[in-house]
């Protein structure tokens, strides 16, 4: 008999034991387990979250460039040396334009190796197929800081000797204005979506809860009839527009 009782005790503890680790608390009245749901205090906020985007444009102030030299020969010598040269003359140019040292970097250095084709039958003069030809290419990435002197930079490099150039593009060197500006309006742009939303929703809107801001916004050029560069009479250059784009995510709360 006491055997018994002591089994029914220890089967009223395992039962209690399972109520409380499945989220129950227990309550013993008159030996009988009583069931009482657990209920959290927590509550999450009620809130709108919208994705604001601004935009910003202004006048490129930078230029960058490559220039360079390519050169060919019957002897590889012959051809690295007449490319010595005139990149020396060309560097020369370039300096006498107010190019600072740290605006003239050296971006491709190459040779490389072209066999002349035999003619066809019957030419005059037959060429042994084992007749090569050598080129060699040096070029520069030129940064120009006064987007206006651009134009009569590229013709003074034309003049020293240069064949290759190419990659004309633009920047703003101190985009914090820009960025500034363009954030302004994500944040207005950002608040009349969520009035937008509360409005339609028949809710109020309450304070900010959060804010970041979605990466991946840089400077990017404009297609716009941009004012010409005037002035030295070099080659025509339309520097056009660039244009910051910055957007956030915002949480607003719902009163």
């Amino acid at each position: 008999m006491l055997g018994r009782k002591v089994l029914y005790g220890l089967a009223a503890v395992a039962v209690i034991a399972a109520l409380a680790f499945s989220g129950y608390a227990v309550a013993l009245a008159g030996g009988v387990p009583q069931q009482t749901p657990v209920t959290s205090s927590v509550s999450t906020p009620r809130g709108i979250t919208v994705v604001g985007t601004g935009k910003a444009s202004g006048q490129p102030d930078v230029a960058h460039v490559t220039v360079g030299i390519e050169t060919q020969g019957s002897s590889l010598q012959t051809a690295v040396d007449e490319n010595k040269t005139k990149m020396a003359a060309l560097l020369d140019a370039l300096k006498a334009q107010g190019l600072a040292e740290k605006d003239i970097r050296t971006s491709n250095y190459s040779v490389y190796t072209e066999r002349v084709a035999s003619p066809a039958v019957g030419a005059e003069k037959p060429l042994s197929t084992d007749q090569m030809i050598y080129h060699v290419t040096n070029q520069v990435d030129v940064t120009v800081r006064d987007v206006s002197k651009l134009g009569d930079v590229l013709d003074k490099a034309v003049a020293a000797g240069a064949n290759n150039i190419y990659g004309v593009n633009f920047s703003v060197e101190d985009t914090a204005q820009l960025q500034a500006d363009a954030r302004a309006k994500a944040v207005a742009d950002a608040k009349a979506r969520a009035a937008d939303l509360a409005k339609l929703n028949g809710v109020a809107l309450g304070d900010v809860i959060s804010v970041s801001e979605v990466l991946g916004g840089g400077p990017m050029p404009l297609m716009s009839s941009a004012a010409g560069l005037g002035g030295g009479g070099g080659t025509p250059v339309q520097p056009g527009e660039l244009e910051m784009t910055i957007s956030l995510q915002v949480t607003y709360a719902i009163k």
